[in-house]
């Protein structure tokens, strides 16, 4: 995770503020307008990557919060990254 609050532009690809990220699952991109939906599982993810966290604390706050193995939340998270990057959203 991040240590400092850093300060990041807008057009960062991982800076929090270029997103506005709603509690039924949209999604917005500020920098571009572009927007998607994710379940409850997605948007604690996406959460996760905005706030810098590791691929394996990004699978253990799921996993304790959802109550699912690790397994499947490395299986879902890898899914999720890549529908990300092919949306120019999050490069890994």
């Amino acid at each position: 995770m991040r240590s400092s609050p850093e300060r990041c532009a807008p057009k960062d690809k991982n800076c929090p503020e270029r997103f506005v990220i709603k509690d039924s699952g949209f999604i917005m991109d500020l920098s571009t307008g572009h927007s998607f939906t994710a379940n409850p599982t997605g948007i604690a993810m996406f959460k996760a990557l905005m706030e810098g966290c590791s691929r394996e604390e990004i699978v253990d706050r799921v996993r304790r919060e959802f109550k699912v193995d690790g397994e499947t939340v490395r299986r879902d998270l890898d899914a999720f990254l890549l529908d990300l990057k092919v949306m120019h959203i999050h490069e890994d």
